[in-house]
């Protein structure tokens, strides 16, 4: 099923949106990149935001929800153009889906999307994105229609509150808090045990950047940096680091992270 938008002139640069099926068929077949399954999780975390394909795109996807790895951590998202949207927005539906069967949607004919993966399911998915898409309805709109709580939205990309949305800028200032934590890291070598304080800052870099990402939740962040990155650390390693990460900001970064 192909949808053609016209409404918004101001909308994203493709303007026509095929469903996973539509794209099978025009292909003939699904995406044959066997190397997805074969590949560790941060590359095909890193393929997210270059695949051009929107069948491989979402092949990384599933690959990555078959690995439990939330979109909100396949960053940064691919939404360049129409299609690719729809299909960050579809991951998301993905991952809600499957792990909240029993959840009652706030609009009753989205009940559909509760239902096992088929071209019918991928028929209403398209369906629900088109409508919202031609009108410009967002976030605010799924929120409604899938009935979701803020702590719902947590591990999604694109369904995402206000409040959620503003925390994830800090993101903005990476480039400053790498520079913080390198600082901060070679001003307390001493203390290192023996490791390279590089090694320390980059660690702590990434440990940061998953925290922001879990919504400042300590618990889904280790869960997640642990299968990302194959450095197992608890929760509470995982709050002594972001305590470091607040020091070094304190002493070399900008007043305020905004």
């Amino acid at each position: 099923m192909a949808l053609t938008l016209t409404s918004k002139p101001e909308a994203l640069a493709l303007d026509c949106i095929f469903s996973i099926p539509a794209l099978e068929r025009a292909r003939g077949g699904a995406s044959k990149a066997a190397s997805i399954s074969e590949s560790d999780t941060l590359t095909l975390i890193t393929r997210i935001e270059s695949t051009s394909d929107p069948l491989v795109l979402w092949a990384v996807h599933l690959e990555l929800d078959k690995r439990d790895i939330a979109p909100i951590f396949r960053y940064p998202k691919n939404t360049s153009t129409s299609q690719k949207a729809y299909l960050t927005w579809l991951a998301d539906i993905l991952w809600y889906v499957r792990r909240n069967t029993q959840h009652k949607p706030g609009y009753r004919e989205w009940q559909v999307l509760f239902r096992p993966i088929s071209d019918a399911w991928h028929e209403s998915a398209i369906r629900v994105f088109g409508f919202a898409h031609q009108r410009g309805y967002g976030a605010t709109y799924y929120t409604k229609g899938l009935a979701l709580s803020d702590a719902d939205r947590r591990e999604l990309m694109t369904i995402k509150s206000t409040r959620q949305i503003a925390r994830m800028r800090v993101l903005r200032q990476s480039s400053e808090m790498h520079a913080a934590l390198t600082q901060y890291a070679a001003a307390n070598a001493n203390r290192s045990g023996g490791r390279q304080p590089a090694d320390i800052s980059k660690r702590r870099y990434l440990i940061w950047r998953a925290y922001v990402l879990a919504d400042r939740s300590e618990t889904v962040a280790a869960r997640l940096y642990s299968q990302i990155y194959g450095d197992e650390i608890t929760r509470q390693s995982l709050g002594k680091q972001i305590a470091a990460v607040d020091a070094a900001w304190r002493k070399f970064g900008s007043n305020v992270l905004s």
